[in-house]
């Protein structure tokens, strides 16, 4: 084959795909950068969160997030080359921000920042999102794409969200134990001042230190004897 005839074919089949971009609504294009930007975000936040976090739980969604969203993309990708559709190759620069917020966090806040802004925030932006392309897109491919992608954001921010919710009352717990181990119970025994409070007489004890126990002798001297 010349070069002749093989620069044809590739001016053909560039025409070709941007005839087909062409066909695909502007607002299509959109949604489709948009789904690869939702899964460039989670897979970033997740390999971040696989490497500071310590919480067995954590660590396990984010490979989740990793590894669910690494297919995401791929199929956003493939619905993009068919359409002739060029996708953003990194995160956008709000999504860099967060990522970089969260490489300064460690511990118990990272736990808590990345589950609440990757995890319950982002996936609920994304599910209203899959559920817009499936109802407005105008592409059919597009929308297949959504509906196909819809379940599995679902099931990540119902498993996100209890996860949240369990790292929460965890923390929360943990930061009030010490008080009920030195708190009440404590006063209870000795006072807030840490002495004991003095002993009030019974007066159903047969305790003669107390006069107005009936019980007591009369304390009023007898009768002069005529």
């Amino acid at each position: 084959m010349n070069k002749a005839k093989l620069a044809l074919m590739t001016a053909a089949l560039l025409g070709a795909l941007s005839a087909q971009a062409q066909t695909l609504g502007k607002a299509d294009q959109h949604m489709l950068q948009q789904l690869a930007q939702g899964n460039m975000a989670e897979i970033e936040a997740g390999k971040i969160a696989l490497q500071k976090s310590q919480n067995t739980e954590v660590k396990a969604f984010a490979q989740q997030m990793v590894d669910d969203h690494t297919k995401g993309l791929q199929e956003v990708q493939t619905v993009a080359q068919s359409k002739g559709v060029t996708l953003p190759a990194e995160p956008d620069a709000k999504h860099k921000a967060m990522a970089s917020k969260l490489k300064g966090l460690s511990g118990d806040a990272f736990d808590r920042a990345y589950l609440s802004q990757a995890g319950v925030d982002d996936h609920k932006k994304t599910h209203a999102l899959v559920q817009k392309v499936q109802s407005s897109a105008k592409d059919a491919d597009v929308k297949a794409l959504a509906a196909k992608l819809e379940p599995t954001v679902a099931q990540h921010l119902t498993h996100v969200t209890q996860l949240n919710a369990s790292i929460k009352g965890a923390t929360a717990s943990g930061s009030s134990g010490t008080e009920g181990a030195s708190g009440s119970g404590i006063e209870g025994s000795t006072g807030s001042t840490g002495k004991r409070p003095r002993a009030v007489p019974d007066k159903a004890s047969g305790n003669t230190d107390n006069p107005e126990n009936k019980q007591n002798p009369t304390t009023q001297p007898p009768a002069p004897m005529k």
